[in-house]
C-alpha cells in the first residue's frame, strides 16, 4: 500500500495532468485529491490559463506548467548523466556501484523513454507494464550510463524518484496534541521618553544583561501565559500538501513555525513533533536544513543576480567533486518555474531595482528548493501577487512537492478555487483552535453539514475561512438544529465528528507503518544525509559542507554583493581621494624644524585614523542582512560565524585597494620622510589599524539589537579612541594625573599605531631648532652656546632636537616598540573577531512575535490594557475578542447611528469627466506613451474599478487623474461639469495611497483630526470637524482603537485608517483608491469595499484601482475601467448584476464566459490572450473597444454631461484658496504633531541626549581640574575642541528624521494640500529647539565644571550661550543638507566632506599660520567652527596665568659672570613669556607664555573676539534656518536642481565610458584567451 507512488505518476504529469485519474497519494482513504474528471472538470479556459498564464508581466518567461516542468527535469537527468558519465570513468575501478545504480537503472532508461514518446506524441504503452516488463536485455546496454556519481546526490529523492517507489528522503511530519504558548499582555502603553530614559538603569539594562548571561530569568517570562494553538493533533504524509486556513492572527504562522521546529520567541511548545520517527529534539541537533519553514517576506541580498543567489545556495549543499552540476541544476530550476530570462537580473527590493514581485516569490521559491529540504512550510507566500500569478505559484509547490516527495504545509490569504484543488489536506483555525482538518474535498460538506451556507461564486477557501468570522458568516435557512458558533463550540463539534476519528485513525496507520516497517524511512533518510555531506563533516553537523567551504562560498558571495552594489564602491573611492587631498593639502609644506613636528603627528593621527572612520557605513551591511543569514543559518546552508571570517578575507584585498591611493597621496603630499622602509611601515599599520577598526564595529554591530544602538556605541568607541589615542593628550600625562580613564590608553588600538607610525617617522631625523623658537634670540644673542631651543626634548645648548628624544621626553614613544605595536594591533583585530564569531552564533536578533497594540497613555487606553492583561476564563476569553482585532459591525454602531453618520458624508452633484487623456514620459533618450487616449467619467453613487494586468497603467491613470503627476507630459481634457479644474480640485478629491503612509507615532484619533482640522474648510467650527471625526471612527468600526499608535496596526486596520484620513477632510467631489485591498485576507478586503459601498451610497463619487479581486469584490462595483499595457481601454462600461453586461460584451465577440468563472479574472485573462473570433482571426481587444458601440455611447454620455452641468450655476465660493486652513494652524498643529512624535519614538531623542551625556563626561572627566602650566593650555584648547565630535552622531540621526518626515510629506501631505511649505520648515526648525537647549545643557554642565575652566558669571554664561548656539547649530544643519541633496545617497556621501572641513580647518590641528595659502585667506573663514573655538577660548583664556612646568621650559646657559636676566631682560622685555630663575647663572629656565592672551597669539585670537565671533556664529545659525526654507521651497516645491542634474548627469555619462572600456578591455581579453 505504502509502495504506490510510481513512475506512472510522472507519465501521466509529463502528458498533461488532464487526462488521466492518478491516484497520487498511498491513503486511498484520506480522500485522494483527483485531477480528473469526476470531480472538477475545469473549465477551458481554466486550462488555458495553466499553460499560458504568466506572472503578472506580460511577453516575459513561460508560465509554470507541470508538463513543460517534468519534460524540463528529464533534460537536466540527462544533461547530468552525460556530465557524470565522463567523471566515472575514472573513479569506476574505485567505487563499488552495486549499490546504488539497480533502482536509478531502472528510472534513467524509463525516463528518458518515456520524455521522449512524450515529445513526439507516441501513444503510451499501459504504464503498469513499461513498469514491471522491462526488457532484460536493456541492462547491459545502458551499465556505463547508469553508474554516475549523481546516484548519490539525486537518489534521495530531490529531483529524484526510484522505482520502488520509495524515496531515501521521504519523512511525514506528526504533531499530537501539539499546544503552542505566547507570552505578553496583545495590549501595552507606548514607551515615551522619559521611560527609555529612566529604563537606561533599570529595565532595560536588565534586559541586556539577561540577554548576554544564560542564567538570568528572562524579563516578561513571568507574565501570563496565553495558548496560541491548543491541542492540534495530526499527519501530513509524504507528498502531501496541506493547506491551513484562518483570518489573520488566528495562528497560522504559529502552527507552521511549531510544525517546522522554528521554537524562538514562544513562552512554552507542549506536545510531540516528530519526522518520520525522528523526534523534534534530534532534527534541530542534527537535521536542521531538513525542515525549512518560509517566510511572507521575500528578502534576498538585493545586489545579487538571479543566479549568484541560487548558485550560492547550491553551494552550500553539494559536495566539492559534484560541483559541475551547479549550473545544470540552476539552468533546470530557472526553467522550472519560467523564470530563465531573468538569470542575470538583479533580485533586487524597495529600493533596487530588480525582478518583479512574482518573479522574486519564484526565486524564494527555487531557493527553498535548492536546501533540499524535506518538509517545507510556507507562509502566506501569494502576497501581492494577482490570481493568475498566485495559482502559478501553487502549480509550481505542487511540481516540487511531487517531483521531490516533500512533505509541504502552506498558508494562504486569499486562495482561488484552482489553489485549492491543488491540496490534498485543509486545516481551518479560529483563534487557536482545530475547526477542521481532513481531506480537501470533504471540507465545504463538513461545514454546510454544521448549517453554514455558501453563496455561489464563493470559492472554498473563502467559504471555510469566514465560517470562522462572525460579521461574514451565514447559515443555511433549511437548516433546522443548533449551528455550533465560535471557536470553543465548532472544536467541540470536529472533536466530536466522524472527521476527526478519521484523523486520529490516519495518524495511527502511519505510526503503525513506521512501527512495522521498523523506521526504515526515518533510517534510510539518515542514511541519505549521512551520504550528502563532504567526508570533513560529522554526522552530528546539520551541514552539508566543511566549514572551510562555507566560508569559501560566503567570501565569494560578498565580492558579488560589493560588486553589485557599483555606485556605493566608486562613491567611497572618490570620498577617500578627494579627502586625501583635501587632508594632504591642509599638512602640505610642513617645515622639517621643530615647529613642524606638532603638525606632523597631526598628519599622522589623521592617516591612521580615517579609513576606519570611513569604515563606518560597514554597519549598515553588517546589521541589514542580518535576517537573510538567520534565515540561511536555520535551512543549515552555513554557520553564521562563516559569514564573519568571509567579511574579514573580504577587507584584505577591499581595504588594501582604499590604502594604496590614500597612504600615497598622504604620504608625499604631507612631505614625510622618503625613506622606502618608513613607507613601508606607515603603509602596513594603516592598512591593519582600517582593517581593526572595521572588526571593531563589525563586533558593535554583532552585540546590537538595532541599527540605531550599533551607531551609537560604533560612534561612541571611535569619539574614545580619538580622545585615547595620546596624541590630543599627551601619554605622560593621560597615564600620570588622569587616573580617571587614563586606563582606556591601554585598550586603545590606535595608540598603539599612533606610537608605531610616529617614531617611525622621526627615527633618525634631527630636528633643527625653528627661529622664532630660539631663545634667547634678537640683536645681540648670536652665540649659539649661550642659547636655547624652546621645544620639549631640547638640550641646553643645543639649537637641534633628535626626533627619538622629542618623543620620549614629549610622548614617551620609543621605536623600540614597533613590532610589539604591530603584534597588539593584530591581537585585538583577532579578539574583535573572534568576539563577533561568537556573538553571531549566539544571538539572533532578527523579528520574532506578532506586536501588541500600543495605546498612549488614556483613561479608556487605560482600561483596555488592563482587560486584555487580567487572566480570563477560556470560554470568556474567546466570546470576547481580543483588544487587537476590531469588534464586529453590528456591536459598533445601531442601524440608525450609522446612516446619521452616511449622512453626513457631503456628497455633491458634479460630475468628473475625463477625455483622450494621454501620459507620456521621457524614456531612455526617447519617449514611451503610458495612457492612450482614455475616455470615462465618475458620478456620484457610482464606484468605478480600474482593472489591468501588472503594468497597463492603473496607478498611472489614478496619478493623472487626480493631478499628481510630477514629471512627463498629460493631455486630453479633465473636467468637472465641464469647466476646467480650479485651485480647489485636489483639496476636493481624496487619495488613498497604497503604501499607507502615515505618521507612525501618531493614534488613529490624532491622524484622523489633523487631517480633518486642516483640510476642512476654514470656516468651519472647531468642535464641529472634531464631531465629525467622532462620526468617521464609528463608521470605520475602531472606536476600540481609537488611541492606538498607527504602527503597531495590522494591514486592514491601517487601511481603514488611510480611508477615515480621507474621509476626514469631507473630499466633496471624489474619493480615488490605489488598490485598496493589496495584502489583506479575502475577509478584511470585503469588509474594506463593503465599506466603501455604503459610501458610494451615500453619493460619494469613488475610482479605485483593484488587481486580486473575487468574485464577490467585483460585485460590489457598477463600473470597470479596463486597461491593456501602453494605457489602452478596451472595456469601460457596467458590471452589471452577476457580471452580465461584461461577459456580453465580449460574448458578442466570440470569448464566452465559463459558468461558475469569476468575471474578474475571466476579463484579464481574455485581454492577456488575445482571444479569436469565429473565422479564426485574432482579435485586437483594444481595436474592438474603440470601434465598439459602447465606446461611442460614453463619448456621447460625456458630452451630455458636459453640456447639462456646464448649465448649473457653481456654488459661489468666496476667494478660493490652495490650502484649506491660513499657514498659523497648519504650523501650530504640525508642530504639536511633530513634538509628539519624538515624545513617542524615544530612541531619537534618546540617541542625542546619550552623546551629550557621555561626551560630556569624558570631556569634563579626562580634562578634570586644568592646570596653568603649558600643556593645560593645550588641554584647554582641546577640552573646548572636543564639541567637534558631537555633530557627526548628531547630524546623522536629523538626516533620516527629517527626510522621513519630508518623505511623509512629499508622497502624501502635499498633493493633498493638508500643509504648505512654510508650516513643514517652521514645524521641523521649532520642534529641534527645546531637545537642542536641553541637550546642550547637560553637555555644558557634565563639561565645563569639572575642567576647572573660568567660573565668573560673565565666562560661564558665556560659554553656555556658545554651546547651546552650537547645538541649534549642528539640527538645522543637517536640516539643510537633507532639504537639498537630491537622495539619501548623497547626503551619506557628502557628509564626510563637511565634517572633515570643519573639524580640521579652524586653526587647532595646523596652526593659522602654518595654513596653507589656498585656504589660509577663505576656508578659514568661512568656517563656522572657526569663531565657535576662537569665541570659546577668547572668553576662557583671557584672565588666566601660565606657569610651566620644569620639562616644559627652555634651558640656556648665560655667558659667564652674568645672571639670567641680566643676560636675557631685553629679550624677554620684547617678546613674550618669563624667566623662571631670573637670579640663577646656569641653566637659565625661560617659559614662552606668561599668560592666556600670549598663548592666543599662536592660535591668532585676540580678547575681544569674543562678542564679535559670538555674533558672526548666531549669524551662522540663522542663515541655516534660513537655508533650510531656501531649499525646501526651490528644491521641493520648485523643482530647482542648481545644474547639480548637469553634474550628476555628466558624472555618469563619465562613469558609464568608463565601464564601457572595462567591459570592451575584458571581451578583447577573453577573445585572445
Amino acid at each position: 500500500m505504502f509502495n504506490a507512488h510510481s513512475d506512472r505518476m510522472y507519465t501521466a504529469r509529463a502528458e498533461g495532468f488532464q487526462e488521466i485519474r492518478v491516484p497520487l497519494h498511498n491513503v486511498e482513504n484520506a480522500g485522494e485529491r483527483t485531477h480528473g474528471t469526476e470531480e472538477s472538470s475545469p473549465s477551458s479556459s481554466e486550462v488555458d490559463i495553466r499553460d499560458d498564464g504568466t506572472w503578472g508581466e506580460r511577453d516575459i518567461g513561460g508560465p509554470v506548467n507541470f508538463r513543460n516542468a517534468m519534460l524540463d527535469y528529464e533534460d537536466m537527468r540527462r544533461e547530468l548523466t552525460n556530465l557524470s558519465r565522463t567523471r566515472s570513468a575514472g573513479q569506476k575501478s574505485t567505487k563499488s556501484t552495486g549499490q546504488h545504480s539497480s533502482g536509478l537503472k531502472r528510472i534513467t532508461t524509463a525516463g528518458t523513454r518515456r520524455s521522449q514518446r512524450a515529445r513526439t506524441h507516441e501513444p503510451e504503452p499501459d504504464v503498469e507494464a513499461q513498469d514491471g516488463e522491462k526488457p532484460e536485455g536493456e541492462d547491459g546496454d545502458t551499465e556505463e550510463e547508469e553508474d554516475f556519481q549523481l546516484g548519490e546526490f539525486l537518489k534521495d529523492g530531490h529531483f529524484e524518484k526510484r522505482q520502488e517507489g520509495r524515496s531515501a528522503k521521504k519523512v511525514g511530519v506528526v504533531y499530537k496534541h501539539l499546544t503552542v504558548q505566547g507570552v505578553g499582555a496583545t495590549t501595552t502603553f507606548v514607551k515615551t521618553l522619559p521611560s527609555a530614559i529612566l529604563g537606561t538603569f533599570g529595565p532595560d539594562l536588565y534586559s541586556l544583561l539577561s540577554r548576554f548571561i544564560p542564567a538570568l530569568p528572562q524579563p516578561g517570562g513571568s507574565g501570563e501565559k496565553r495558548d496560541l494553538i491548543h491541542d492540534f493533533t495530526g499527519v501530513v504524509r509524504d507528498g502531501e500538501m496541506l493547506l491551513v486556513l484562518g483570518r489573520p492572527g488566528s495562528g497560522c504562522s504559529t502552527f507552521l513555525k511549531a510544525v517546522s521546529n522554528k521554537r524562538d520567541g514562544f513562552a512554552g511548545v507542549e506536545g510531540e513533533v516528530s519526522y518520520g520517527g525522528i523526534p523534534a529534539e534530534e532534527q534541530i541537533k542534527k537535521y536542521k536544513g531538513e525542515v525549512n519553514y518560509n517566510e511572507e517576506d521575500d528578502q534576498h541580498f538585493p545586489s545579487l543576480t538571479v543566479e549568484q543567489t541560487l548558485n550560492f545556495s547550491l553551494l552550500n549543499k553539494m559536495k566539492k567533486h559534484e560541483k559541475g552540476d551547479i549550473p545544470v541544476i540552476i539552468g533546470a530550476l530557472l526553467k522550472m518555474f519560467g523564470i530563465s530570462h531573468t538569470r542575470n537580473t538583479l533580485v533586487g527590493d524597495a529600493y533596487t531595482r530588480g525582478v518583479s514581485g512574482g518573479e522574486r516569490k519564484r526565486v524564494s521559491i527555487a531557493e527553498t528548493l535548492a536546501t533540499f529540504s524535506t518538509v517545507v512550510a510556507w507562509d502566506n507566500s501569494t502576497r501581492g501577487l494577482d490570481a493568475s500569478t498566485a495559482l502559478d505559484y501553487a502549480n509550481s509547490l505542487r511540481i516540487m512537492t511531487d517531483i521531490s516527495n516533500r512533505t509541504t504545509l502552506v498558508t494562504l490569504y486569499q486562495a482561488g478555487e484552482g489553489i485549492y484543488q491543488l491540496m490534498d489536506k485543509v486545516l481551518v483555525i479560529d483563534e487557536g483552535r482545530m475547526v477542521y482538518q481532513g481531506p480537501a474535498n470533504a471540507a465545504k460538506k463538513y461545514f454546510q453539514d454544521l448549517g453554514y451556507y455558501c453563496p455561489e461564486r464563493q470559492t472554498t477557501a473563502d467559504f471555510l475561512t469566514s465560517c470562522t468570522d462572525p460579521t461574514e458568516r451565514r447559515f443555511r435557512e433549511d437548516f433546522d438544529g443548533p449551528i455550533p458558533k465560535g471557536p470553543v463550540e465548532l472544536e467541540k463539534a470536529f472533536r466530536e465528528s466522524e472527521s476527526y476519528r478519521e484523523v486520529l485513525q490516519d495518524v495511527d496507520e502511519y505510526e503503525k507503518m513506521l512501527r512495522e516497517t521498523d523506521h526504515a524511512d526515518a533510517r534510510e533518510f539518515k542514511q541519505s544525509v549521512a551520504e550528502m555531506k563532504s567526508k570533513h563533516v560529522s554526522d552530528q553537523s546539520s551541514y552539508t559542507v566543511s566549514f572551510f567551504r562555507q566560508v569559501l562560498a560566503c567570501t565569494k558571495r560578498e565580492f558579488w554583493l560589493t560588486w553589485g552594489d557599483k555606485t556605493t564602491l566608486y562613491t567611497k573611492f572618490f570620498i577617500i581621494i578627494s579627502n586625501g587631498l583635501i587632508v594632504g593639502s591642509l599638512f602640505h609644506g610642513q617645515t622639517l624644524d621643530t615647529s613642524g613636528a606638532f603638525s606632523r603627528g597631526g598628519t599622522m593621527f589623521f592617516s591612521i585614523l580615517f579609513l576606519g572612520w570611513l569604515q563606518l557605513s560597514e554597519l549598515m551591511k553588517a546589521v541589514s542582512g542580518r535576517t537573510i543569514i538567520a534565515r540561511h543559518s536555520d535551512y543549515a546552508f552555513y554557520r553564521p560565524s562563516a559569514v564573519v571570517i568571509a567579511r574579514v578575507v573580504q577587507d584584505f584585498p577591499l581595504i588594501l585597494m582604499q590604502v594604496i591611493p590614500f597612504s600615497i597621496i598622504m604620504y608625499f603630499l604631507t612631505g614625510l620622510d622618503v625613506d622606502v622602509s618608513k613607507f613601508f611601515i606607515y603603509f602596513l599599520f594603516i592598512y591593519f589599524t582600517t582593517i581593526c577598526i572595521t572588526a571593531l564595529y563589525r563586533m558593535f554591530a554583532a552585540l546590537s539589537p538595532a541599527i540605531d544602538d550599533a551607531v551609537r556605541f560604533s560612534g561612541l568607541a571611535l569619539n574614545l579612541l580619538i580622545i585615547y589615542t595620546g596624541y590630543v593628550i599627551p601619554r605622560p600625562q593621560l597615564l600620570s594625573q588622569y587616573i580617571w580613564f587614563g586606563w582606556l590608553y591601554h585598550v586603545n588600538p590606535i595608540a598603539y599605531s599612533f606610537e608605531a607610525v610616529s617614531t617611525d617617522e622621526f627615527y633618525n631625523r634631527v630636528l633643527e631648532c625653528a627661529p622664532n623658537t630660539i631663545v634667547p634670540r634678537g640683536p645681540g644673542y648670536d652665540n649659539p652656546a649661550y642659547q636655547g631651543c624652546a621645544f620639549t626634548g631640547a638640550q641646553v645648548g643645543s639649537l637641534s632636537v633628535p626626533g627619538s628624544d622629542y618623543l620620549s621626553t614629549s610622548f614617551n614613544y620609543s621605536r623600540s616598540n614597533l613590532w610589539r605595536n604591530f603584534g597588539v594591533v593584530i591581537a585585538f583585530t583577532v579578539l574583535y573577531i573572534a568576539v563577533t564569531m561568537i556573538a553571531s552564533e549566539l544571538f539572533n536578533f532578527s523579528k520574532s512575535g506578532g506586536g501588541a497594540l500600543e495605546f498612549k497613555r488614556s483613561k479608556a487606553a487605560k482600561q483596555k490594557v488592563k482587560a486584555a492583561s487580567a487572566p480570563s476564563d477560556v470560554e470568556q476569553g474567546t466570546q470576547h475578542r481580543s483588544a487587537s482585532m476590531p469588534t464586529s459591525s453590528n456591536e459598533t454602531l445601531d442601524g440608525g447611528g450609522e446612516e446619521e453618520a452616511l449622512q453626513e458624508i457631503s456628497g455633491s452633484d458634479s460630475i468628473f469627466t475625463w477625455e483622450n487623456v494621454e501620459y507620456t514620459v521621457p524614456y531612455m533618450g526617447g519617449e514611451r506613451k503610458l495612457l492612450n487616449k482614455v475616455n470615462g467619467y465618475a458620478k456620484p453613487g457610482v464606484m468605478v474599478a480600474l482593472m489591468g494586468a501588472s503594468g497597463a497603467g492603473k496607478t498611472t491613470l489614478l496619478n493623472t487623474l487626480s493631478q499628481r503627476q510630477k514629471t512627463g507630459v498629460v493631455g486630453g481634457d479633465m473636467l468637472v461639469d465641464g469647466r476646467p479644474l480650479g485651485t480647489e480640485f485636489q483639496r476636493g478629491t481624496g487619495f488613498c495611497e497604497q503604501m499607507d503612509l502615515h505618521d507612525g507615532t501618531a493614534t488613529i484619533r490624532e491622524a484622523l483630526e489633523f487631517s480633518a482640522i486642516l483640510r476642512q474648510d476654514r470656516s468651519v467650527p472647531r468642535a464641529e470637524k472634531i464631531a465629525y471625526v467622532d462620526s468617521i471612527i464609528d463608521l470605520l468600526e475602531l472606536g476600540d482603537v481609537q488611541d492606538a499608535l498607527v504602527r503597531c496596526l495590522g494591514v486592514e486596520q491601517r487601511k481603514r485608517v488611510t480611508i477615515g484620513v480621507e474621509l476626514a477632510a469631507k473630499p466633496n467631489l471624489l474619493l480615488f483608491l490605489d488598490e485598496p485591498t493589496s495584502g489583506l485576507d479575502s475577509q478584511s478586503a470585503f469588509s474594506i469595499i463593503r465599506f466603501l459601498k455604503k459610501l458610494s451610497h451615500a453619493g460619494q463619487a469613488i475610482v479605485c484601482t483593484i488587481h486580486q479581486p473575487s468574485s464577490v469584490l467585483i460585485q460590489q462595483f457598477d463600473m470597470i475601467l479596463a486597461l491593456n499595457p501602453g494605457g489602452n481601454t478596451f472595456y469601460f462600461g457596467p458590471v452589471g448584476d452577476e457580471g452580465k453586461d461584461v461577459i456580453k460584451y465580449f460574448a458578442d465577440r466570440g470569448v464566452h464566459c465559463p459558468p461558475q468563472k469569476n468575471v474578474a479574472e475571466f476579463i484579464l485573462e481574455t485581454a492577456a490572450k488575445g482571444g479569436k473570433r469565429e473565422d479564426g482571426k485574432k482579435l485586437d481587444w483594444n481595436k474592438e473597444w474603440l470601434n465598439s458601440q459602447e465606446a461611442k455611447n460614453v463619448l456621447n454620455e460625456i458630452e451630455r454631461i458636459k453640456s447639462e452641468r456646464s448649465k448649473v450655476e457653481p456654488t459661489a465660493q468666496a476667494e478660493q484658496h490652495e490650502f484649506a486652513s491660513p499657514v498659523a494652524s497648519q504650523t501650530i498643529e504640525l508642530t504639536k504633531r511633530l513634538f509628539i512624535q519624538y515624545w513617542r519614538d524615544p530612541s531619537y531623542l534618546y540617541g542625542k541626549f546619550f552623546t551629550s551625556v557621555i561626551i560630556g563626561i569624558f570631556n569634563g572627566f579626562t580634562f578634570w581640574k586644568l592646570g596653568n602650566s603649558i600643556v593645560d593650555m593645550q588641554n584647554r584648547m582641546f577640552t573646548s575642541f572636543l564639541i567637534i565630535l558631537i555633530p557627526p552622531t548628531i547630524v546623522n540621526a536629523v538626516v533620516p528624521k527629517f527626510y522621513q518626515n519630508m518623505g511623509l510629506w512629499q508622497a502624501r501631505e502635499h498633493p493633498s494640500r493638508i500643509y504648505g511649505w512654510v508650516a513643514f520648515c517652521t514645524a521641523n526648525v521649532v520642534a529641534e529647539i527645546p531637545i537642542a537647549i536641553l541637550g546642550a545643557t547637560i553637555y555644558w554642565l557634565l563639561w565645563y565644571w569639572p575642567t576647572g575652566l573660568p567660573t565668573d558669571s560673565s565666562t560661564a554664561g558665556y560659554v553656555f550661550l556658545m554651546t547651546v548656539l552650537f547645538f541649534l547649530f549642528q539640527a538645522s544643519w543637517g536640516q539643510w543638507i537633507c532639504a537639498f541633496a537630491p537622495s539619501f545617497t548623497v547626503i551619506a556621501n557628502v557628509l564626510p566632506f563637511f565634517f572633515v572641513m570643519f573639524g580640521l580647518f579652524n586653526g587647532v590641528v595646523r596652526p593659522y599660520s602654518q595654513l596653507s595659502v589656498f585656504w589660509k585667506y577663505w576656508m578659514y573663514w568661512v568656517n563656522p567652527s572657526t569663531y565657535w573655538i576662537g569665541g570659546v577660548l577668547a572668553a576662557t583664556l583671557s584672565d588666566t596665568d601660565v606657569r610651566c612646568l620644569p620639562q616644559e621650559a627652555a634651558y640656556f646657559n648665560p655667558p659667564p659672570g652674568q645672571s639670567c636676566s641680566q643676560y636675557a631682560s631685553s629679550f624677554v622685555d620684547a617678546a613674550t613669556g618669563y624667566l623662571i630663575n631670573p637670579e640663577a647663572t646656569t641653566n637659565c629656565g625661560y617659559c614662552q607664555f606668561s599668560s592666556g592672551i600670549e598663548y592666543m597669539q599662536i592660535l591668532n585670537i585676540e580678547p575681544n573676539d569674543k562678542w564679535r565671533y559670538f555674533g558672526i556664529f548666531l549669524a551662522f545659525c540663522i542663515s541655516n534656518w534660513a537655508l533650510v526654507y531656501f531649499f525646501i521651497y526651490t528644491v521641493r516645491i520648485k523643482g530647482w536642481s542648481f545644474g547639480l542634474g548637469r553634474l550628476f548627469g555628466f558624472g555618469g555619462k563619465l562613469v558609464g565610458a568608463m565601464k564601457k572600456l572595462f567591459k570592451r578591455g575584458n571581451k578583447n581579453g577573453k577573445s585572445k584567451a
